[in-house]
This record gives C-alpha cells, sequence and structure tokens, in this order.
C-alpha cells in the first residue's frame, strides 16, 4: 500500500481507508469480530522502552564506575551495550558520564537497537540476585510508572470503543494501567465494564462489556501485591521464552491461543516483536487455520511498513497460501496510521455506523426510507467535518469532544447535563449489527437524533448557518450553537429532545432561560399538546425569525417533518423553513 506515512496519517486519512480498501474490516470491527492487540509504543504517555532502556543502562553503569560494584557489575554493563552492537571499547571515554549525557549520535544508536532487544537487556544476570533483578531493581519498574500522566487519547478511545460493544476483547503485551484508568475515568468503575486479567484466577471473575488480558502482568498489581503479582512481569527473554510453558501462565496462555484463533486481529504496538506472542498465533494456526482470500481482512497491523515480525506472523497464519498472494495479503494487513489515529477513526465510525442504522429504523415503512441516501451522506460528512479537526493534540480534542458527545447524548435523553462530567453516553453497549434490534436505543429514538445531524449539516454546507459547540458549560446554552449566516445573526443553543417528557424537564431545569433558544424534538407529542391547548402551531413565531431582534424558544419537530415529506429534498427544504434560523 503506498500512501502517506504513519507518521503524515490524519484520522480523516484513515476514515477514508475505512470508506475504501477497509470498508469491511471497519464494518467487521465495529460488529466486535476483531480482538486488540496492544503493545508498547501506544502508550506514548507510559515509560516507553526507551526510557526502560536509560533507566537500566545508567544503573549498570553507575555500579559498573564505582569501585566497590566493579567487579560484579562492569561485565554486566559491557554485555548489555553488547546487545547494541555497540562495543564497549567504542564507548569507554564516556564510561565516567551520566548516559544521559553521552554523545547523542552513540546514545540514539544504542536505544533503538536495544529497543528491538530489550528482553535481552533485562535478561542480562547479576550474581547472587534474583532473575528479574534488571527490570525490578535496576529499572525500577515500580519507580519508573509511579504518579502516572492521565490516559491520552488512544486508551481514551479503546474505553469508548468497548462501552459502544465494538471492542470485546483486549490482549495487552503492556504493564501500565492506562487503558483502566481510562475506563475508570468515563464510565466510573471497571466492575461490569471491563474485566481486567492478570493471573488465572481473575477469569472466573464478573465479566465486563469488555476484557482485558495483560499477559505480560501488570505494574500496579505488581505495585500494591508484588509478593504475588511480581511473578507475572514477563520481560526477560528467558520470561517470554518460559511464559508458554509454565503452568501458573497456562490458563491466561490458553486465552491468548484462543483469542488468536477465534478473533480477527487489529495490532497496535511492538508486541509482535515478542517471540511467545507469535508462539500463540502459529498455536491458533494450528487449531483453525485463517483461510486466503480472507474477507474482511483478518489480520490489521496498525504501522508504517510491514516489518520482520508481521510479515512472519502473517507467513504463519496463512500459511501455504503467503507465497501466492504476498502483495495482497501484506497490503491488506497494512493499515499505514498509528494506533492513535487508528482508533479515533474507529470511534467515529463506530458512532456514524450506529446513528446511520437507527435512521433505517426511524425511517421504516416512510416514503422517505427510499430515498434514505441524502440524509446519511450528510451524517457521513459531518463524522469527516468533525474528524478533520482531531490534528495536533488529539488527548486534548477526544477529551473535548467526549464531553460534548455525552451532552448532546445526556440532554437528549434524559433531559439533563451527564451526572459525571468527564463520563461517556453511549448510544449502546451492543455492537453495530445489534442497535437495530437493541430496544433502549430504539425506545432512544436515536434515528431521529441521527437526521437532525444530518440535516444540520447539510444546512451548515450550504451556508444558511454555522455550528459550534456551546458558548459555555450552563445548561442554558444547549447541546450545540447555531448561527445564521446573515448580518447581525446572534447565535442561538440548540437543545435535542427525545420526547415532550424531556422537553418539559429541560424547561424546568432552566434550560430554555434564553429567549432565542431551539429545541429540535424526535416525536410530535410536544406540537400536538400545544395544539391541542391553543389551536396554533406550536413554533409559530409573533414576529419574523431572528433579524428583528425579538425571538422566542422554537419548536421544531423531526416526527412531523417525517409524516408530511415524502423526499429527502422536500425534507431539508421543510427544515430549513421549520428551523427559522
Amino acid at each position: 500500500m503506498t500512501g502517506a506515512s504513519a507518521n503524515e496519517a490524519t484520522v480523516l486519512d484513515v476514515l477514508a481507508k475505512f470508506d475504501g480498501d477497509f470498508a469491511t474490516m471497519a464494518a467487521a470491527f465495529g460488529n466486535g469480530e476483531f480482538a486488540l492487540w496492544v503493545g508498547s509504543g501506544i502508550s506514548s504517555k507510559a515509560p516507553n522502552l526507551g526510557k526502560i532502556i536509560e533507566r537500566a543502562l545508567e544503573f549498570l553503569r553507575q555500579k559498573a564506575t564505582d569501585d566497590a560494584t566493579q567487579a560484579v557489575f562492569a561485565p554486566a554493563f559491557r554485555r548489555a551495550l553488547g546487545y547494541s552492537g555497540m562495543t564497549a571499547e567504542a564507548v569507554e571515554p564516556y564510561f565516567h558520564v551520566p548516559f544521559s549525557n553521552w554523545s547523542e549520535v552513540d546514545r540514539n544508536t544504542i536505544i533503538d537497537r536495544l529497543r528491538w532487544n530489550y528482553s535481552h537487556l533485562l535478561d542480562v544476570r547479576i550474581p547472587n540476585t534474583s532473575e528479574d533483578y534488571i527490570l525490578w531493581d535496576a529499572v525500577d519498574v515500580r519507580e519508573a510508572f509511579r504518579n502516572p500522566a492521565l490516559p491520552a487519547c488512544e486508551h481514551l478511545c479503546i474505553a469508548v470503543l468497548a462501552l459502544e460493544g465494538a471492542i470485546r476483547e483486549i490482549a495487552s503485551a503492556n504493564w501500565d494501567g492506562f487503558i483502566e484508568a481510562a475506563m475508570e475515568r468515563l464510565a466510573g468503575t471497571l466492575s461490569g465494564n471491563l474485566q481486567v486479567v492478570v493471573d488465572p484466577g481473575h477469569l472466573r471473575d464478573v465479566p465486563g462489556k469488555a476484557r482485558l488480558i495483560k499477559f505480560h502482568g501488570c505494574i500496579v498489581h505488581a505495585t500494591d501485591d508484588p509478593a504475588h503479582y511480581r511473578k507475572f512481569l514477563v520481560g526477560s527473554a528467558t520470561q517470554i521464552a518460559n511464559w508458554p510453558h509454565q503452568q501458573f501462565y497456562a490458563a491466561v496462555y490458553g486465552e491468548v491461543v484462543s483469542l488468536a484463533t477465534n478473533y480477527k486481529a487489529l495490532m497496535t504496538g511492538l508486541s509482535l516483536q515478542d517471540g511467545n506472542l507469535r508462539a500463540a498465533f502459529a498455536a491458533a494456526r494450528q487449531t483453525n487455520p485463517w483461510p486466503w482470500p480472507c474477507t474482511p481482512q483478518a489480520h490489521v497491523f496498525c504501522e508504517d511498513e510491514i516489518g520482520h515480525g508481521q510479515r512472519q506472523m502473517l507467513q504463519t497464519v496463512y500459511a501455504g497460501s503467503y507465497n501466492h498472494a504476498i502483495a495482497e495479503i501484506e497490503g491488506s494487513a497494512l493499515l499505514q496510521a498509528w494506533g492513535e489515529q487508528v482508533l479515533l477513526a474507529l470511534v467515529f465510525n463506530v458512532i456514524c455506523a450506529k446513528l446511520t442504522a437507527m435512521i433505517a429504523v426511524a425511517l421504516d415503512g416512510r416514503p422517505l426510507a427510499g430515498d434514505s441516501a441524502p440524509l446519511l451522506a450528510g451524517l457521513h460528512r459531518l463524522r469527516d467535518t468533525i474528524a478533520a479537526q482531531a490534528v495536533g493534540d488529539r488527548t486534548a480534542f477526544v477529551n473535548q469532544a467526549i464531553g460534548l458527545w455525552s451532552r448532546v447524548v445526556s440532554l437528549y435523553r434524559v433531559g439533563h447535563l451527564p451526572v459525571q462530567a468527564e463520563a461517556y453516553e453511549a448510544l449502546s453497549s451492543g455492537p453495530v449489527v445489534g442497535i437495530a434490534q437493541d430496544q433502549n436505543a430504539r425506545i432512544a429514538c436515536f434515528g431521529e437524533l441521527g437526521i437532525a445531524l444530518s440535516l444540520l449539516q447539510q444546512g451548515q454546507e450550504e451556508g444558511r448557518w454555522t455550528l459550534s459547540p456551546p458558548s459555555d458549560t450552563a445548561l442554558a446554552s444547549g447541546a450545540i450553537s447555531a448561527k445564521g449566516t446573515w448580518d447581525g445573526a446572534s447565535a442561538r443553543p440548540i437543545f435535542f429532545a427525545r420526547t415532550a417528557g424531556i422537553a418539559i424537564a429541560l424547561q424546568k431545569g432552566g434550560a430554555f432561560a434564553n429567549d432565542n433558544t431551539i429545541v429540535i424534538h424526535a416525536d410530535s407529542a410536544w406540537h400536538d399538546m400545544q395544539e391541542a391547548n391553543t389551536g396554533e402551531s406550536p413554533r409559530r413565531l409573533s414576529r419574523a425569525p431572528g433579524r428583528t431582534g425579538s425571538v422566542t424558544t422554537h419548536h421544531v419537530s423531526i416526527a412531523r417533518l417525517l409524516e408530511t415529506e415524502t423526499s429527502a429534498v422536500g425534507l431539508t427544504k421543510r427544515f430549513v423553513s421549520d428551523l427559522a434560523l
């Protein structure tokens, strides 16, 4: 595959791939068919391999140059440097200088080479110490992971995808607790949401919406209870080689092989450099081999290119088919984008796909069912319009996006702001394929919300108004803000209300304190009640909207539009007229 490099790829670029060559893969992911494999390199805010390598080398350097410990540690230090291909003699002039002050060229060369030999570095042995001495004492892994940063974009996206039912299984080689922290932030608790498996006993815990198997151990558990969990930290070459064969790993190993056997794989990070993971996929191949051609593709990598580890895995899982379709297999497996962009694009894609499915439910049996393409296209373009803004600091972007989306959904579904300001409001807890049969989702009328969002996007594209987040966090500022494009237009808060009861709850809560509020209703109950009470249309204004500078709370019913309009063109024109922006 050719195109922008993984470093250059934007979220919008990835979405274009999900609309193109990777369309079946993206759809299968939204339906829960993929397990997510997380390796080192995805957790950019965690102590990465480079930092761990630096800590190990600096510890060994200090011991190797101390007269009291030199005899024991100097050979170990030289052995560690040897795994980088750098001779000790070449860098001996630096031995009495902190590693961070070594020549930048030499320092970077050593670190880059040891990234691919980190397990051998962690396997350097010191006489009369424990076998994990380099990790536990030299690196001091507990201190290295102390006071972690907040979850980043990729961790938050994993949590969102799990809460939306798109990810059911996560297998992680990482020790950090970022995925757990992201889930607790967005859902309030792990119980019932994320089942974390570190030791075999955890396999019998209460299931969650998703399961996280930390097959190389967990530093959070190891710090809290080292007597039990220290032995589960896997990092050295010997530990990796023994992992598939040691009895206390056996149950977890069996689950990892099961994932490799029965789920398609989306791979992020550098985990494929570990031989035990490749062995798990080889064992899966013997149990139930993947065919080629395979639609959708069963193994996809968030990488810049197919490297040795990825190629070896593809050769393993596709076996005899590989040599007869090398270009096709490798092209189908390479997304050429990093995990951060891919996971965020998947969030956009899953939410859009769920709203698309619910629009079909809303239109079922109506004349517009045969003319839904413009509505779906408008929603699709709204997805891309928002995704195009995901540049620069994507963690800041995703935090803002989660807050805004959860505000929209909470106000629409229950008539008040999210109880927890940082919580995520999921459309449904099941995969895309099941949302149309999900009675909670049907009752929530998410199809009507999707239609309203699509129509608002079309009006923005036609230059009739501009859309933006609320001006502040106050309830009266609405779910979103819209501003007409004519001279003197002012921004107006827009609320979406699932039912008349929700609209009444919003009104009682002070949501409509601004005279220029617009309320878009999913049903027609508000309008029916107002007409019964007054004999007039509830959207009728005493004056021309907006341009006189005097407006009142304004109500629009999606249900009424769907009852009267028979074409997408007519629906759009009527919506523009009724919205009166």
